[in-house]
């Protein structure tokens, strides 16, 4: 069993220093990531008259088979209010459709229209040409390092537990 304390790495070094940058980083991918101001214009770019968070939901509906509430939810990374009331405007606009479920007449399914999947699509070439357009001048290996490094980041945030913290 290691001994170390956990803000400490087997080279002896401080991973808290170490971490400096990577936080920063992180932390700005998040501001730019959730601005309004950078989802409007690409949203502009697109064609779509729609807020983040209508967008957010048409993307997680996107070309999927019709689902619950909640399940959307879940894909859209929103509560089940806050995406409830994103479908209302959808709905209204013709982007969406809300239908019984044939076999549970108390859930409530949500599907794209054909108007809505074509917008969402829209929306995702634009994200993705900005995307490419960004990386156009990493290298090959960096860009394929860079999505590695990523997926593994994500994966390793979510299996590591959350440790309390003595009274500070």
């Amino acid at each position: 069993m290691n001994a170390r304390r956990p803000a400490e790495t087997s080279a002896g070094s401080d991973i808290e220093s170490e971490l400096v940058e990577v936080r920063l980083g992180i932390s700005q991918l998040q501001r730019l990531l959730s601005s309004r101001r950078i989802n409007a214009g690409m949203a502009d770019a697109a064609g779509v008259a729609l807020s983040q968070q209508s967008v957010e939901v048409l993307r997680a509906l996107g070309s999927n088979d019709p689902m619950p509430v909640g399940e959307l939810a879940r894909a859209a990374r929103m509560d089940t209010g806050a995406v409830s009331r994103q479908l209302r405007t959808l709905t209204d606009l013709g982007l969406a459709e809300r239908r019984a479920s044939e076999h549970h007449g108390s859930i409530v399914l949500v599907v794209g229209t054909p108007a809505g999947r074509a917008l969402a699509a829209r929306y995702e070439r634009v994200r993705s040409a900005q995307l490419s357009r960004a990386l156009a001048e990493w290298e090959p290996e960096e860009r394929i390092e860079l999505g590695r490094l990523l997926l593994r980041l994500v994966d390793d945030l979510q299996s590591t537990p959350y440790l309390e913290l003595d009274g500070d």
